[in-house]
């Protein structure tokens, strides 16, 4: 039996929406958070996808709104933060390439995810951190 893995989408500019809408068809995958700062993407992804819940802000989607895997497709310069705070909040982490601005960051991204028994894999047209089932 399969479970349905329940991902939001951070980011809802250029490869958000394309993201949301590949990850909305995936039948494993519940999309139920859409979240961006900009309210007229949020409305114009609305008219688009009625049954999800767009919402401004990032915090809830680490916190309340019950999802297991965030994807994150902001601009580079917020990705480490972003994603940083999405492992620390134990979620699956997809970051749109590049992972982050500095290879420093990137580090410190897998030392995180290593730690919070995630697996991180560098793949040539995304950078995926994917969590394995813990033990």
């Amino acid at each position: 039996m399969n479970k349905h893995i329940t991902v939001g989408v951070v980011g809802c500019g250029y490869w958000g929406p394309n993201l949301i809408r590949n990850f909305k068809a995936l039948p494993d995958c519940k999309l139920k958070l859409m979240c961006d700062v900009d309210q007229h993407r949020l409305t114009h992804l609305k008219a688009l996808y009625p049954e999800i819940e767009g919402h401004p802000d990032y915090s809830h989607m680490l916190n309340g709104a019950g999802i297991d895997a965030v994807v994150i497709a902001t601009a580079v310069k917020y990705h480490y933060q972003m994603a940083k705070a999405s492992l620390l909040a134990g979620k699956h982490t997809f970051i749109e390439k590049p992972m982050a601005s500095s290879s420093e960051e990137c580090e410190e991204l897998i030392d995180i995810a290593t730690r919070n028994g995630f697996d991180s894999h560098d793949r040539t047209h995304l950078s995926l951190l994917r969590a394995h089932p813990k033990n």
